[in-house]
């Protein structure tokens, strides 16, 4: 009952505030489905209704996670600056700030995301590369390509980046290749003798998000079988990766580095008009990161394109550019024209044909591809048709993006100066709803003016993205009309989304990373060192094993050999002992009678103690010889043991 009486007081204050469309979960499929009646509304194939891909909802990290929410940030008549109510979901103290259109559309069709994520070698030998990416996509023709696009372009973007994983992840001879102040002196891919070209890790992930926006593209097309037409977006993406800065732009949202130089401090001094000027303002300057791609900036490629393949156009178009108008009165008179990538004009007689509606028409912001669409790169539109010819439109368009990088080590920043900001930039990324109002210089200035007001807050990032988001949307006056508050002609009627990096606070991150890769580095050349010396002290313990194993096994057969030996020639002496002894009892026993009967009986029995003594002397000679030639032997064992 209670919600039934606020939906009525709000739609008494707000009677123009659209219907959020109603969500169930579909079943088995995971996804979130609109109402039948917005299922028909938007239309669908064959007159059946088809599901959303995505529920209508705003960036995650401005957490509108109430339906009265989503429709208050809708309200075409306040258009409230909706930021983050906590800062610190965004990395770094980004600042971010949207505003919903006037009513060109019932729903913000802007989009914002941002993703943090590691690549991380499976087998660890190398250390993790983190990465920061931010997108901003800005929709046409209905929300469901940006949204798309905000929930499915980083996981395909981290896809591609996997891919070349081994390339990209830091590696311990690029530290060794490099300078002592850190640089690296071949940023080439440390194996190129595999490729016949030469290929640097700027090219890879180059690649990568190239890759990565003609896949999101092939997506969307696989996509309108099953779900609603999600219409087309413009894409603008930042990938902050290895200390560089990479910039990929499809379409006319556009990406801005705005830097200022730094000046020595004045005192300021206050003028007759009150108005105190800032002595940094003139010192701000923009730096283009990205290109619009429209039917003006891209007539050339269009009309090269309408050439080559003139069925596209049918007979309804013609591949020409014009001087002036063809009108059916010039029949027959020459007329300056020229085609395809002509930069110069000739002239030709004007026919018949060239009374058709040229494939581009209109100049500036006014421009328009087959008289419907005003962008030429982007996402999406795959069942986008010409006005009033049904033509289709989308071979003409592209989702290739143009690529920028800086390398952020190479900025030279003095700390004295406390001009970081100034020197590695402020990155301002929005969608055309800012741009169509707002010069790059005129945002530059007023990202530093914003700054210097607040110049220690944390959320003074995020307080730049609200003043550029409130200039660019003005005032509505009395006969509600938006107007600019200093120059009081038109606002943009457009939805506007800006995402503010602040690119020094991201290097100061980098830096912390690589004193810890550095660390990491070392204490792992010094573990392997030690594995290494711990790897030869066993070896070498191995082999002084071995060799005293292979001494003992050599001593010990020679010292059986030299026993064996020793015990034969102890038996062949005791033999001869005996046989010596027995020849004296023989010879000692057959005397002749006549000397034994002359010899004194005394003197008999000294002379054969005197024999009996010389045969224990041999014997005891004989026993400490063998006993010296043991004690030899094991002298030699024990030597061989130490």
């Amino acid at each position: 009952m209670f919600s039934n009486f606020k939906e009525r007081i709000i739609s008494a204050i707000a009677p123009d505030l659209p219907p959020l469309p109603e969500r169930a979960i579909g079943a088995g499929s995971g996804h979130h489905h609109s109402s039948p009646h917005q299922r028909l509304r938007f239309g669908g194939s064959g007159g059946q209704p088809m599901p959303d891909k995505f529920p209508y909802a705003r960036p995650p990290f401005l957490q509108l996670l109430t339906p009265d929410e989503l429709r208050a940030s809708a309200d075409h008549n306040v258009r409230p600056i909706i930021v983050p109510r906590d800062i610190n979901l965004l990395p770094w103290g980004t600042g971010y700030a949207e505003c919903v259109n006037s009513g060109k559309s019932e729903w913000n069709e802007d989009q914002g995301a941002f993703y943090r994520q590691v690549l991380s070698d499976p087998e660890h030998k190398h250390p993790d590369l983190p990465y920061t990416y931010f997108g901003i996509f800005d929709g046409h023709a209905g929300y469901g390509a940006a949204l798309a696009a905000s929930h499915q372009f980083h996981h395909i973007l981290h896809e591609k980046l996997v891919d070349c994983l081994e390339l990209l992840l830091p590696r311990d001879a690029e530290a060794t290749n490099g300078g002592g102040d850190g640089t690296k002196l071949n940023p080439t891919f440390p194996h190129p003798i595999y490729f016949q070209r030469r290929v640097t890790k700027d090219e890879l992930i180059i690649g990568a998000l190239e890759s990565a926006f003609f896949n999101m593209d092939s997506l969307i097309a696989q996509d309108s079988d099953r779900y609603r037409d999600a219409g087309g977006c413009t894409a603008c993406v930042s990938l902050f990766i290895d200390g560089k800065m990479y910039v990929a732009n499809a379409g006319d949202s556009r990406a801005v580095l705005c830097q200022r130089r730094a000046t020595p401090e004045r005192p300021q001094t206050n003028t007759d008009s009150g108005i105190e000027p800032d002595p940094l303002e003139a010192s701000c300057y923009p730096v283009p990161y990205s290109a619009d791609h429209t039917p003006e900036t891209e007539r050339e490629r269009l009309l090269n394109v309408a050439r080559l393949k003139p069925h596209l156009m049918g007979k309804h178009y013609v591949a020409m550019e014009y001087a002036k108008r063809p009108h059916i009165k010039d029949m027959g008179q020459r007329i300056l024209c020229r085609q395809g990538t002509m930069r110069g004009w000739t002239y030709k007689t004007l026919t018949m044909e060239d009374l058709c509606m040229p494939v581009v028409n209109g100049e500036g912001k006014r421009s328009r591809l087959l008289g419907t669409l005003g962008v030429t790169r982007g996402f999406g539109d795959h069942e986008l048709l010409a006005i009033n010819t049904g033509i289709q439109i989308k071979p003409f368009l592209t989702p290739h993006p143009d690529v920028r990088q800086r390398d952020l080590t190479q900025v030279v920043s003095i700390p004295d100066e406390d001009n970081r900001d100034g020197d590695y930039g402020v990155l301002v990324m929005a969608t055309d709803g800012l741009w169509d109002v707002s010069e790059n210089e005129a945002v530059s200035r007023t990202v530093f003016q914003t700054l210097s007001k607040y110049p220690t807050e944390k959320h003074r990032y995020t307080m730049v993205a609200q003043e550029l988001v409130a200039r660019a949307r003005g005032k509505i006056n009395d006969s509600g009309h938006w107007r600019l508050a200093d120059s009081k002609a038109a606002a943009t009627v457009d939805d506007i989304s800006v995402i503010v990096i602040p690119v020094c606070q991201y290097y100061k991150e980098h830096v912390e990373w690589t004193q810890n890769y550095k660390r990491d580095l070392e204490h792992r050349r010094r573990q392997a060192q030690a594995n290494m010396a711990q790897e030869a002290v066993n070896v070498l313990n191995g082999v002084i094993a071995e060799e005293a194993h292979v001494v003992e096994e050599e001593e010990e057969g020679e010292v059986v050999v030299h026993e064996a030996r020793t015990s034969h020639k102890q038996a062949e002496a005791s033999r001869r002992v005996d046989g010596a002894v027995d020849d004296t009892l023989v010879v000692e026993l057959t005397p002749s009678l006549e000397q034994v009967q002359l010899k004194d009986p005394d003197s008999a029995a000294e002379s054969s103690k005197e024999k009996v003594n010389d045969k224990d002397k041999e014997a005891s000679t004989t026993r400490q010889q063998s006993q010296q030639q043991q004690q030899q032997q094991k002298g030699r064992k024990g030597k061989g043991k130490h």
